[in-house]
């Protein structure tokens, strides 16, 4: 009942999932040979939704995710809790059994994704190719089983604390966690959602950053959980950029400055908003980009992990919208970095001069 008056009213409502958000570092399978790295705005394009025969444009990397799913059980979230991210539009409409609301328990179609979010057509069971009304694309590929072009492989160091960086173009609030798999045999066609669940991130405290396009860096305490989270005790992190208030959080507004007030208080001055506004036509937009930053993590690699090749994953519970979206990237895991041995030796021979 849920997902079809959410389907009712995003056919009367500006679209909702033009395009989205993307992890940027480590570089994603979707960024070819990394030439779009933490460039705010680029990650993203409408030509995507538009033009499906450039899913592999240079700006073409957040459309991968799973649209039109929805918790299994009751929310965890209370309603007064500060996790949530979507409090003021819940007479308007019911989120009650989003992603967002129990973190890590809605169905995902790919852990990495699917292009356009809707692999049984739209509506269900319709066999046509193209938009969906409301949200996303039918019948696109599973990202598992496209082949990108110059992936980046980025390497890490077991046990290490490690930068995990990531853009919005349209806020769609709730929150998000990184996970890891071990690259099965057969390739990334073997990646299951499972084998990402087996090993989740923690963050490394709580701290949290806002990196501006100039390269300015703003430090924030942002707020994390792993109080009834799938899997259980897995940590997860608020989106801590507030939308605007109402259904669409901004995004048909032609005033980006949230002039009906925000969610929640922005974690850092004039870091708030939708990420475009000025939607008046589902398909048709004619927006306008806001977002000029990206948010910083840190997580820890946990020790005692097997060298070798990973994936690295996020994924992104939203509150606003019955979506999951995910981003991979290949990333190498080795135990010993080039001098390690040598900086240990140094450090013995400072404490015996001590």
């Amino acid at each position: 009942m849920i997902l079809l008056l959410a389907a009712t009213l995003l056919l009367t409502l500006p679209q909702l999932a033009d395009a989205h958000g993307l992890m940027q570092v480590p570089v994603t399978w979707y960024d070819d040979g990394g030439r779009i790295g933490n460039q705010t705005k680029y990650q993203c394009n409408p030509k995507c939704l538009f033009y499906p025969e450039n899913i592999l444009g240079p700006d073409c990397g957040c459309y991968w995710f799973s649209n039109n799913t929805e918790i299994p059980g009751e929310a965890v979230l209370e309603p007064d809790s500060p996790l949530l991210t979507f409090k003021y539009h819940k007479k308007e409409f019911d989120t009650s059994k989003y992603p967002w609301m129990a973190p890590g328990t809605a169905e995902v179609f790919s852990p990495c994704g699917i292009y356009g979010g809707n692999p049984k057509g739209c509506p269900e069971g319709d066999p046509r190719k193209g938009a969906c009304p409301g949200a996303g694309y039918a019948h696109g590929p599973d990202a598992r089983e496209w082949e990108f072009k110059n992936v980046v492989v980025t390497p890490y160091k077991v046990g290490e604390d490690i930068e995990v960086i990531w853009g919005i173009n349209s806020n769609h609030g709730g929150g998000y966690s990184y996970r890891l798999c071990k690259l099965p045999e057969e390739g990334k066609k073997g990646l299951t959602e499972e084998c990402f669940q087996n090993l989740t991130l923690p963050f490394s405290g709580t701290t949290q950053w806002i990196q501006f396009d100039n390269g300015t860096r703003v430090a924030f305490t942002g707020i994390k959980t792993s109080n009834n989270t799938f899997p259980h005790g897995s940590e997860w992190m608020r989106n801590p950029v507030p939308a605007c208030r109402g259904i669409g959080g901004g995004s048909g507004d032609d005033d980006a400055g949230c002039p009906g007030g925000l969610q929640f208080a922005p974690p850092v001055p004039g870091v708030y908003g939708f990420g475009l506004h000025g939607i008046k036509v589902a398909f048709f937009p004619n927006e306008t980009w806001d977002f000029t930053f990206s948010i910083v993590d840190r997580v820890r690699l946990p020790a005692g992990l097997d060298p070798g090749r990973y994936v690295f994953s996020q994924r992104w519970d939203c509150e606003q919208t019955a979506q999951v979206w995910t981003s991979c990237a290949d990333v190498d895991l080795f135990l010993y970095r080039c001098g390690d041995d040598d900086d240990d030796d140094d450090d013995d021979d400072d404490d015996d001069e001590r």
